[in-house]
């Protein structure tokens, strides 16, 4: 199968909007994008956002990351690949943002979406980002900002937990409802059985099925 890389979709677009209301108000920070992609998120914030940051992006994709780097040519840019953290060891960073697979595997396996693209996000979605929370105390400042989607085609009830419990502060954006392609209906079936044990959350509004993505944004690790 050919080769895939994750480019810019309406949950990027969320991050970049939200990340930058963040960013642009900081000066000489150590920014850390896991999940990177082909970029597009730090890419944005780079060119957004008058100061200098030190950005480090990486991915368990060698082709993203190199596809990253071609397309962001800066300084203050660091790439590695690699699994979540590993590739950066103790380094510390004031924001880590997070755009790693987090969609129920169920449905990922049935999605356009991931074909190409590696992806083991187990059944409630949440498999990568329980690893990263794991994680954040070793690689996250104590005052540090933690940037993550809530995609309701994963388990956010869940997730809204996890991350209250970890952090001081909580706050949830604005949830933005977008229309699910043709591959989920066509499995209904399977996704409803998902739905009723509230490991997803859609809904079928006049015969479209939709969900929803919001940002949270975190600070200050208990």
């Amino acid at each position: 199968m050919k080769k895939k890389i994750f480019k810019e979709n309406l949950t990027s677009k969320l991050l970049q909007k939200h990340s930058l209301n963040i960013v642009i108000k900081l000066k000489n920070k150590n920014i850390c994008e896991i999940g990177c992609g082909n970029g597009n998120i730090s890419n944005y914030l780079i060119k957004n956002s008058k100061k200098v940051n030190f950005f480090h992006l990486s991915d368990i994709s060698s082709f993203a990351v190199e596809y990253a780097q071609k397309k962001i040519r800066n300084k203050n840019v660091k790439f590695k690949t690699g699994d979540l953290f590993k590739p950066w060891g103790d380094e510390k960073f004031d924001i880590v943002i997070s755009d790693v697979s987090s969609l129920s595997q169920t449905i990922a396996e049935k999605s356009p979406w991931y074909q190409g693209v590696d992806s083991d996000c187990g059944k409630d979605g949440l498999k990568n980002v329980k690893k990263i929370l794991k994680n954040l105390n070793h690689n996250l400042k104590k005052n540090g900002i933690f940037i993550i989607p809530l995609i309701s085609l994963s388990n956010t009830d869940k997730l809204r937990n996890m991350l209250k419990s970890k952090f001081k502060i909580f706050k949830e954006t604005e949830k933005i409802y977008w229309p699910i392609p043709i591959f989920f209906r066509q499995n209904i079936d399977e996704f409803n059985k998902l739905l009723k044990k509230k490991v997803i959350y859609f809904e079928n509004k006049f015969g479209q099925y939709i969900a929803y993505t919001s940002v949270a944004i975190c600070i200050k690790i208990k």
